[in-house]
């Protein structure tokens, strides 16, 4: 049974707030951003962000987990996290063996606009993924990240790598999965448990 987001849990939402770089102010000054829910009526400029700076394609409104991010007082996108539910079901599920959870966050994609990166976006974006799972009352998220700088990102916010494989091993293990372009050495299998989290 596919996951559906419960009618309890407003959408949209603002599920997180924070303050990093302004790019457009030269004294180094501080803008407000905000995480809150992908509405449809911004879906556009959402796979024009995952085209420009990401990838080709993803379902990007599926379950209303996606998050977009932008700075406050402005309509530009700064970045976005392609959420999805995953549910263990009837399969055997690493998240499920490892942490004893029938359900986790997972994602497709982080990304950032270009001009937005090295501010710590990618960190506040994935920090957002506390109060997210929280409402929804999951215990665990965990992604492959595929980028150095998310990976980094993921460490800051207190992810732990679960696996780590080489990318040229990777590909060899799953074909479909080319990683053309990735500058990582590595993909990591990074989780992060709620429960631990302040």
């Amino acid at each position: 049974m596919p996951w559906e987001r419960p009618a309890s849990v407003p959408y949209p939402n603002v599920w997180w707030t924070f303050k990093a770089p302004d790019p457009d102010r030269k004294d180094g000054g501080l803008a407000t951003y905000r995480v809150e829910d992908l509405t449809e009526d911004r879906f556009e400029d959402t796979m024009k962000l995952y085209t420009e700076h990401f990838l080709d394609d993803e379902p990007l409104c599926a379950h209303r987990l996606t998050v977009v991010c932008y700075k406050e007082g402005s309509k530009e996108l700064v970045g976005a996290n392609l959420l999805v539910m995953s549910m263990a079901n009837d399969k055997v599920d690493f998240m499920n063996l490892r942490y004893g959870v029938d359900m986790y966050l997972t994602a497709y994609g982080l990304s950032v606009n270009t001009r937005f990166r090295g501010l710590g976006i990618a960190t506040e974006i994935l920090k957002a993924r506390i109060p997210i799972c929280r409402a929804f009352g999951v215990k665990l998220t965990s992604t492959n990240f595929t980028a150095i700088g998310s990976q980094k990102a993921a460490a800051k916010v207190g992810f732990k790598t679960d696996l780590e494989i080489p990318c040229n091993e990777f590909v060899k293990v799953n074909p479909k999965y080319t990683l053309d372009g990735i500058k990582s050495k590595s993909l990591k299998m990074m989780s992060l448990v709620i429960d631990d989290q302040p």
